[in-house]
């Protein structure tokens, strides 16, 4: 038996706290016990304590600019390795890396981290210098950013450190139709939405880079020429509120076939009932889970042409993809799918099946243990 330490700074509902829901899930329980070190409470810790996980929390969330953090959550991490005899501790993306590296160190443990992206800052390039046994990342985009990233810091890296890219997936089952037509009866109802309307769906959290403006610049085109059009916005304001409520205000002002109807507490059934999902992120995705979802589902997912995307849709042929950036482009999607109905199940179909065969939960924490045992043995 293996115990690994899974250290995760957040603990909200994107798509690195899913895959850390998925590494208790899944994992082959014959072969590793896990534990959990979280920075907060939050959905994630819910989850983990209602599953009966070991679980631990820091006294409060730690801040890399006061050393006293620092000291205290490491000390932590050793106890914990310690008391519980890790053999290997897993750092979710580089700020969990920057607390789990140095312990897992002093400790003599074996040491990966899982950069889910975007990498893009200074605790990116920093996490690249620490001692480490692996990186997972989750897309061939998201290797070629870090490995950018580490490019003026080449000397110092050692050039031997395994990577393994493991695409993830989604354990999340679409419901029965009878469930879906009542989900989507009481939902219309409740936002005031004509019964006959195509819904169109995003899923994500509520911040500028996720390009929920763009979705909005889109549906501005086709508003009159579709009018049984209406897209669901799911999710909430993430790091404040001005951009969240500068949507609210073009939504009314432009009289937008748009709702921004909060945290979803029921995806598969938001999913199900949607023609389409849309993701229209303003910088790459490093993956985008939720495009995974959304073809489990039966959604006809519609992406910009770049990043995480590209290793997921095909374009024609399980969704669409649109020039990145470009709302024109995102329109004439949209308006592609609407009008040929035809294609629209066709893409559906296919979407569904490369879910099934290549996208599942189940076999990417497989793959993640896999790696567990070749960096072990290393």
């Amino acid at each position: 038996m293996k115990n690994i330490l899974y250290i995760c700074p957040s603990t909200g509902v994107g798509g690195a706290e899913t895959f850390l829901k998925h590494s208790f899930t899944h994992s082959d329980k014959s072969q590793y016990k896990n534990h959990y070190l979280l920075f907060n409470q939050g959905p994630l810790y819910q989850f983990l304590i209602d599953k009966g996980a070991s679980v631990h929390l820091t006294s409060h969330r730690p801040r890399l600019s006061k050393w006293s953090d620092q000291v205290r959550v490491r000390k932590q991490i050793r106890d914990l390795i310690d008391e519980h005899k890790i053999d290997l501790v897993h750092s979710t993306m580089a700020y969990g890396a920057l607390f789990g590296a140095w312990a897992a160190k002093q400790m003599n443990v074996k040491h990966i981290w899982f950069q889910h992206g975007p990498a893009s800052g200074w605790m990116d390039k920093v996490a690249s210098l620490l001692p480490h046994d692996g990186l997972a990342v989750n897309s061939h985009y998201t290797s070629q950013k870090q490995r950018e990233l580490e490019n003026s810091l080449r000397f110092f890296i050692p050039r031997k450190i395994p990577i393994e890219k493991i695409l993830l997936g989604t354990d999340i089952q679409k419901p029965s139709d009878n469930e879906v037509s009542k989900y989507k009866d009481e939902l219309l109802k409740k936002h005031g939405v004509d019964s006959s309307k195509i819904i169109i769906a995003m899923l994500c959290r509520i911040q500028p880079w996720k390009g929920v403006h763009i979705l909005l610049e889109a549906l501005d085109e086709i508003k009159d020429l579709h009018p049984k059009i209406h897209c669901f916005i799911w999710g909430d304001a993430f790091g404040g509120n001005e951009y969240y409520d500068s949507l609210q205000k073009t939504i009314s002002e432009k009289k937008l076939p748009a709702t921004l109807a909060g945290l979803s507490e029921k995806v598969e059934l938001s999913l199900s009932c949607s023609q389409a999902l849309v993701n229209a992120s303003t910088q790459p995705e490093p993956f985008g889970l939720s495009i995974i979802e959304g073809m489990t589902m039966g959604a006809v997912p519609i992406a910009p042409d770049e990043g995480g995307p590209l290793e997921i849709i095909s374009n024609g042929k399980n969704g669409l993809l649109f020039k990145s950036r470009q709302a024109p482009s995102l329109a004439q999607k949209i308006k592609t799918l609407i009008a040929d109905q035809e294609l629209c199940l066709k893409l559906s179909t296919e979407a569904q099946e490369t879910a099934r065969n290549k996208f599942q939960a189940i076999r990417a924490i497989q793959h993640l243990e896999q790696f567990y045992e070749k960096v072990l043995q290393n």
